[in-house]
């Protein structure tokens, strides 16, 4: 091997070195598939509270237990609290709640009674609606002179603690439903929801805490960032793993069917070995950190890393006793280059997208195929010196297949049949269905969704996952901002709202309250006496009307406020801001309406943004797709000519119109996952028909490496037909059935040459 060889082999080598390091040591894998999402947001704030909002829940799993009684979903509860406890492996498990003393809540908000609410007078004589008052089972915490009309106990009353449907039960949080007792437990992690070890850990004492809870009767569902985390991490795990060992079967097959050596499948896998470490090692030096779906679509770019091998050997085979390795590669760098760059410009349409996720399986793929490309190039030709024992039936028969491909090449019914394929295939075609929803990008499992669903609708938790961020220049214009729109809010779907101005009225509120007080006091007064309070009592009431403001410092100091503390984002570099958050299933677009109109309140719903971002970047794609058309297309006609060119580029289009086809048969949807992998398989096809354009006088050699290319990208780009991911399996069948048929039609382009 030259010189040139070894350097890069001694490159390859330090990549793996520094590649598997990194993998070692747990911190190199990305798992939370969120992050492979864009920032959706134009303001800043809209994204910090999304940060904010997803790093407090990420933290925490959720279980509700249901037993065959009250007391048994109790008692089932509790003995899986202390087997959590136990285990030693979360932060905190919290089932129990501490003694409540029920007079800190009126402690905290008596002082400022008369700046949260003011009676209503009725008309005529209040005597009898104070002495209606004074038998009132209404929970108030004042003494009757103190709160005659129960203004205050009003107040405490409609504070919002029960819009999650959660109730204090003997203790114990939980939520009565028709099929029992649902109790609550919850813990806290120890560490990151997205850490392996973390994952492993917490999964074991859960599946452990639950085995030994087990009853007829009892039902445990569970739910959390964590659950959703290692479900994505095993699950591409496990596809990973199964694609790759099915991809190198497949590989391994059509070498040993094809070159009987082991030489051959030797360098053919040391190709593809040195497309992964390369890809694997520059991803972690550009991003940090490798997504699981970066390796699951890696695996399958290794079927393609492998066509320049496949086409160098195919030369090697059919060259017999004149074989030359240099000179051999030299004929065939030209189609390989141009391969190259075809297939480069259509992962590098990937690098336009927005999309974290998808720019590093553009970069992945590009470097994979590069460093394979360079195998070939640097290491090949030295290892290759001896020409190869013939297959002359091996070579007679590809001949006949020429042959007859050639035959239907020049036949004058071969472009009638080429023409009524496009009226076909673009009906088809036609009846694509567009769906550019981005939960079709990730699927849990169907009990972690049949758990969260029914949480959800037991804890009266939204499903939109959307909530409004309100902002104000200070503290006083959000709390006022907050309260014009849940003024706005009672519409169909929204059950509750978890919102800080319910427990802190804005200063403008404050005085409006005070300011009325102020007003009844007088009459209120007479109608004590006239009730029958004695003079003292009434003369007592007469008190200095509160203090000064309520204030949301002083609130979010109370230990009541924790399930709100996160609402509150404070300063900002704006002002204030601070979110609203509506319960129950509300309708995205009924809750844009909502806000219509009031200032400073946006309403933030990160999938439906994403989802907008997805169908305008498909759009995008769809023009870029009809400029790398262009591009490629004035490529080969620079190279080639015109007409040739036209000819050339001609299988990849219908390779194209029949993928779409299908996926409108299959019920894939089209999105900007279907059009990128039409962008991949353009370069792909384009690259058989140059292949094949570039033969040798025999034309066989040409024809076995194409075949040989061909399989093994139907084989790697197939198998994601197995994928539990819609989008990934959508965008595998997308490129198969696009390069199938393009290897197919490209054979009909022979003729233009022979």
């Amino acid at each position: 091997m030259r010189a040139r060889g070894w350097i890069w082999m001694a490159l390859l080598a330090g990549l793996a070195v520094f590649a598997g390091l990194r993998l070692a040591s747990g911190r190199a894998m990305e798992t939370d598939l969120l992050a492979m999402l864009p920032e959706t947001e134009k303001n800043p704030v809209a994204e910090q509270a999304i940060q904010t909002l997803t790093r407090t829940t990420q933290e925490r799993i959720v279980l509700l237990v249901r037993g065959a009684d009250p007391a048994d979903s109790r008692a089932a509860a509790l003995a899986l609290a202390r087997d959590l406890e136990a285990a030693r492996v979360f932060q905190d498990v919290s089932c129990e709640l501490p003694p409540i003393d029920p007079g800190e809540l009126v402690r905290f908000y008596a002082p400022y009674r008369y700046r949260l609410a003011a009676p209503e007078l009725p008309s005529g004589d209040l005597a009898p609606a104070i002495q209606a008052r004074l038998v009132s089972p209404i929970f108030s915490g004042m003494p009757p002179h103190l709160d005659p009309l129960g203004a205050f106990g009003g107040f405490l009353s409609s504070l919002p603690f029960q819009s999650t449907g959660l109730e204090l039960r003997d203790g114990l949080l939980a939520v009565t439903a028709p099929d029992g007792l649902h109790v609550m437990v919850t813990a806290g992690l120890r560490g990151s929801a997205f850490d392996p070890a973390v994952q492993a850990r917490s999964l074991r004492a859960v599946d452990a805490a639950a085995a030994r809870m087990a009853r007829p009767g009892r039902q445990l569902l569970r739910t959390g960032v964590m659950f959703y985390a290692a479900d994505a991490r095993l699950s591409a795990e496990r596809e990973m793993n199964l694609i790759s060992l099915l991809s190198t079967l497949g590989i391994v097959g059509l070498f040993a069917l094809t070159f009987r050596s082991v030489r051959h499948l030797a360098l053919g896998l040391l190709c593809v070995a040195a497309g992964l470490v390369s890809a694997v090692a520059v991803c972690l030096l550009i991003f940090g950190k490798l997504f699981l779906l970066t390796l699951v679509v890696g695996c399958t770019v290794m079927g393609v890393a492998v066509d320049y091998a496949f086409l160098y050997f195919a030369h090697h085979l059919g060259a017999g006793e004149a074989w030359e390795p240099g000179p051999a590669l030299r004929r065939i760098l030209p189609a390989l280059l141009l391969g190259l760059v075809t297939s480069l410009l259509g992962y590098a349409a990937l690098l336009a997208a927005p999309f974290p996720g998808l720019r590093q399986i553009a970069v992945f793929s590009m470097v994979a195929l590069a460093g394979s490309f360079l195998t070939v190039l640097l290491v090949l030709p030295s290892r290759l010196a001896a020409p190869m024992p013939p297959r002359p039936a091996l070579g007679a028969a590809l001949a006949r297949v020429l042959a007859r491909i050639q035959a239907w090449s020049g036949h004058r019914r071969t472009p009638l049949a080429v023409a009524a394929a496009v009226l076909v295939l673009g009906a088809g075609a036609s009846l694509s269905r567009v769906d550019d929803d981005v939960r079709g990008l990730i699927l849990p499992s169907q009990a972690l969704r049949r758990d969260e669903a029914r949480i959800q609708e037991l804890l009266k938790i939204s499903t939109a996952g959307a909530f409004f961020l309100v902002e104000g220049a200070d503290e006083g214009q959000v709390l006022a901002r907050e309260e014009a729109l849940r003024a706005r809010l009672p519409i169909p779907g929204v059950a509750g709202l978890m919102a800080v101005s319910a427990f802190v009225p804005s200063p403008a509120s404050q005085e409006a309250a005070l300011a009325r007080n102020r007003e009844v006091r007088p009459a209120l007064a007479r109608g004590m006496l006239d009730a029958g309070f004695r003079p003292e009592a009434v003369a007592s009431a007469q008190e200095a009307l509160g203090t000064g403001p309520l204030t949301v410092e002083a609130y979010l100091a109370t230990p009541f406020s924790i399930p709100l503390r996160q609402f509150w984002l404070g300063r900002t570099r704006h002002g204030y801001a601070s979110v609203v958050l509506p319960t129950g299933a509300p309708e995205s677009a009924a809750l844009s309406r909502a806000c219509v109109g009031l200032p400073g309140v946006t309403l933030v719903d990160k999938a439906s943004s994403v989802t907008g971002l997805l169908a305008h970047y498909r759009r995008v794609a769809a023009w870029a797709l009809a400029g790398a058309v262009l591009l490629v297309g004035l490529l080969l006609g620079a190279w080639y000519g015109a007409a040739t060119s036209l000819r050339l580029l001609a299988p990849a289009l219908l390779g194209m119109l029949a993928a779409l086809a299908a996926g409108a048969a299959l019920g894939f949807p089209l999105n900007l996952f279907t059009i990128m992998a039409l962008i991949l398989s353009l370069g792909l096809g384009v690259d058989y028909t140059v292949f094949l354009r570039e033969r040798d006088a025999a034309g066989t050699s040409a024809l076995l490496g194409v075949v040989l290319a061909s399989g093994s990208t139907l084989i790697s780009f197939g198998l994601l037909a197995i994928s539990h991911t819609p989008s990934l399996r959508a965008f595998g069948v997308t490129l198969a059935m696009a390069v199938l048929v393009a290897t197919l039609t490209s054979f009909l382009a022979l003729g233009e040459r022979a």
